[in-house]
Protein backbone atom coordinates (compact mmCIF):
# COMPACT_ATOMS: atom_id res chain seq x y z
CA UNK A 1 0.00 0.00 0.00
CA UNK A 2 1.11 3.36 -0.64
CA UNK A 3 1.35 6.30 1.62
CA UNK A 4 -0.73 8.21 -1.23
CA UNK A 5 -4.01 5.44 -0.68
CA UNK A 6 -3.56 5.43 2.75
CA UNK A 7 -4.28 9.13 3.38
CA UNK A 8 -7.86 9.54 2.08
CA UNK A 9 -8.86 6.18 3.99
CA UNK A 10 -7.60 7.34 7.59
CA UNK A 11 -9.25 11.12 6.44
CA UNK A 12 -12.29 9.09 6.08
CA UNK A 13 -12.00 7.20 9.42
CA UNK A 14 -11.35 10.24 11.04
CA UNK A 15 -14.42 12.16 9.56
CA UNK A 16 -16.58 9.19 10.71
CA UNK A 17 -15.37 9.09 14.29
CA UNK A 18 -15.55 12.87 14.57
CA UNK A 19 -19.69 12.18 13.22
CA UNK A 20 -19.83 9.14 15.54
CA UNK A 21 -18.67 11.06 18.46
CA UNK A 22 -21.19 14.43 17.57
CA UNK A 23 -23.90 12.25 17.17
CA UNK A 24 -23.42 11.04 20.47
CA UNK A 25 -23.01 13.74 21.85
CA UNK A 26 -26.37 15.33 20.21
CA UNK A 27 -28.26 12.01 21.61
CA UNK A 28 -27.12 12.23 25.47
CA UNK A 29 -27.84 15.79 25.18
CA UNK A 30 -31.53 15.18 24.30
CA UNK A 31 -32.02 12.58 26.79
CA UNK A 32 -30.44 14.05 29.32
CA UNK A 33 -33.62 15.32 31.98
CA UNK A 34 -34.33 18.59 32.04
CA UNK A 35 -33.38 21.40 34.93
CA UNK A 36 -36.03 21.54 37.39
CA UNK A 37 -37.57 24.45 37.02
CA UNK A 38 -38.41 26.39 40.61
CA UNK A 39 -42.21 26.51 39.29
CA UNK A 40 -42.73 22.70 40.53
CA UNK A 41 -40.17 22.73 43.92
CA UNK A 42 -42.58 23.07 47.14
CA UNK A 43 -41.34 24.97 50.06
CA UNK A 44 -40.76 23.33 53.42
CA UNK A 45 -41.85 25.02 56.49
CA UNK A 46 -41.74 23.37 60.27
CA UNK A 47 -44.54 24.72 62.04
CA UNK A 48 -45.73 23.52 65.77
CA UNK A 49 -48.15 24.92 68.30
CA UNK A 50 -49.58 23.49 71.79
CA UNK A 51 -52.74 24.33 74.02
CA UNK A 52 -50.02 25.55 76.63
CA UNK A 53 -52.66 28.26 78.93
CA UNK A 54 -51.78 29.14 82.12
CA UNK A 55 -54.95 30.69 82.82
CA UNK A 56 -57.12 27.58 81.99
CA UNK A 57 -54.39 25.42 84.32
CA UNK A 58 -52.64 23.85 81.08
CA UNK A 59 -48.98 24.21 81.36
CA UNK A 60 -48.25 20.40 80.49
CA UNK A 61 -48.97 20.87 77.94
CA UNK A 62 -52.05 18.22 77.18
CA UNK A 63 -52.15 18.84 73.40
CA UNK A 64 -49.88 20.08 70.47
CA UNK A 65 -49.19 19.48 66.98
CA UNK A 66 -46.04 20.02 64.87
CA UNK A 67 -45.03 18.79 61.25
CA UNK A 68 -44.48 21.02 57.96
CA UNK A 69 -46.17 23.43 56.12
CA UNK A 70 -45.73 22.44 52.13
CA UNK A 71 -45.96 25.63 49.95
CA UNK A 72 -46.80 25.61 46.06
CA UNK A 73 -45.20 27.92 44.08
CA UNK A 74 -47.81 30.69 43.80
CA UNK A 75 -48.58 29.84 46.75
CA UNK A 76 -52.64 28.59 46.28
CA UNK A 77 -52.27 25.63 47.62
CA UNK A 78 -50.88 24.57 50.85
CA UNK A 79 -49.91 21.09 52.12
CA UNK A 80 -50.09 20.44 55.76
CA UNK A 81 -48.12 16.73 56.80
CA UNK A 82 -47.41 16.13 60.36
CA UNK A 83 -48.98 14.83 64.02
CA UNK A 84 -51.30 16.06 67.17
CA UNK A 85 -51.37 14.27 70.04
CA UNK A 86 -53.93 14.61 73.02
CA UNK A 87 -52.55 13.14 76.62
CA UNK A 88 -52.12 11.06 78.20
CA UNK A 89 -50.58 9.36 74.92
CA UNK A 90 -50.42 5.09 75.64
CA UNK A 91 -47.59 4.69 78.21
CA UNK A 92 -47.70 8.07 80.16
CA UNK A 93 -46.49 8.23 83.26
CA UNK A 94 -46.87 11.65 84.46
CA UNK A 95 -49.63 12.28 86.25
CA UNK A 96 -49.84 16.34 85.85
CA UNK A 97 -50.77 14.71 81.95
CA UNK A 98 -53.26 12.46 83.08
CA UNK A 99 -57.26 11.98 81.93
CA UNK A 100 -58.89 15.56 81.97
CA UNK A 101 -62.01 15.21 80.42
CA UNK A 102 -60.96 16.71 77.03
CA UNK A 103 -60.12 16.15 73.65
CA UNK A 104 -57.46 18.41 71.25
CA UNK A 105 -58.23 20.08 68.22
CA UNK A 106 -56.08 21.45 65.71
CA UNK A 107 -56.93 24.46 63.41
CA UNK A 108 -54.90 24.93 60.25
CA UNK A 109 -56.55 28.82 58.37
CA UNK A 110 -55.12 30.24 55.31
CA UNK A 111 -55.41 33.63 54.81
CA UNK A 112 -55.48 36.11 51.35
CA UNK A 113 -53.43 39.15 51.31
CA UNK A 114 -56.43 41.55 52.05
CA UNK A 115 -56.58 39.16 55.03
CA UNK A 116 -59.75 36.90 54.59
CA UNK A 117 -59.70 33.64 55.52
CA UNK A 118 -60.00 31.09 52.66
CA UNK A 119 -60.09 27.64 53.78
CA UNK A 120 -59.67 25.99 57.08
CA UNK A 121 -59.06 22.19 58.42
CA UNK A 122 -59.41 20.92 61.38
CA UNK A 123 -58.79 18.08 63.53
CA UNK A 124 -58.99 15.81 66.60
CA UNK A 125 -57.19 13.75 68.86
CA UNK A 126 -58.26 12.12 72.00
CA UNK A 127 -56.13 10.09 74.15
CA UNK A 128 -53.60 9.65 71.29
CA UNK A 129 -51.71 10.47 68.58
CA UNK A 130 -53.30 11.12 65.18
CA UNK A 131 -51.44 11.61 61.78
CA UNK A 132 -52.17 15.11 59.41
CA UNK A 133 -52.38 15.31 55.85
CA UNK A 134 -54.66 17.32 54.03
CA UNK A 135 -54.11 21.05 52.27
CA UNK A 136 -55.32 24.12 52.37
CA UNK A 137 -56.21 25.78 48.86
CA UNK A 138 -57.46 29.12 47.81
CA UNK A 139 -58.34 31.00 44.25
CA UNK A 140 -55.82 33.49 45.02
CA UNK A 141 -52.33 33.45 46.71
CA UNK A 142 -52.25 32.54 50.60
CA UNK A 143 -49.97 34.53 52.35
CA UNK A 144 -50.54 33.24 55.87
CA UNK A 145 -51.51 30.36 57.62
CA UNK A 146 -52.20 30.24 61.20
CA UNK A 147 -52.26 27.16 63.64
CA UNK A 148 -54.08 26.69 66.77
CA UNK A 149 -54.60 24.18 69.22
CA UNK A 150 -57.88 23.87 71.29
CA UNK A 151 -58.75 21.20 74.19
CA UNK A 152 -62.68 21.09 74.57
CA UNK A 153 -64.70 19.10 76.95
CA UNK A 154 -68.32 18.50 76.92
CA UNK A 155 -69.10 17.40 80.33
CA UNK A 156 -70.43 19.40 81.88
CA UNK A 157 -71.22 22.31 79.61
CA UNK A 158 -68.91 22.76 76.48
CA UNK A 159 -65.50 24.53 77.75
CA UNK A 160 -62.67 25.27 75.24
CA UNK A 161 -59.90 27.08 75.88
CA UNK A 162 -56.46 27.19 73.26
CA UNK A 163 -53.22 27.84 72.94
CA UNK A 164 -51.36 31.01 71.25
CA UNK A 165 -52.30 31.35 67.70
CA UNK A 166 -49.24 30.65 65.50
CA UNK A 167 -48.44 32.41 62.59
CA UNK A 168 -46.74 31.07 59.49
CA UNK A 169 -46.31 33.85 56.68
CA UNK A 170 -45.78 32.77 53.09
CA UNK A 171 -41.66 31.93 52.18
CA UNK A 172 -40.09 34.46 49.92
CA UNK A 173 -39.59 31.92 47.22
CA UNK A 174 -43.19 30.30 47.44
CA UNK A 175 -45.02 34.17 46.92
CA UNK A 176 -43.63 33.46 43.25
Amino acid sequence: MTRARFLPRAATWGAVALLAAALLTAALIATAPAKASTDDVIIGQPFAADSTNRQAGDTCPMGATRGTLGWHPGARTVEVTGTIADHPLPGDTDLACGEDGRFTTVTFAAYSAGGARKDTKSQKADNGQQRISTSLNATEPIVLVTVQVCRTTLDPAPFTYCGALQKYPVPPVAAG
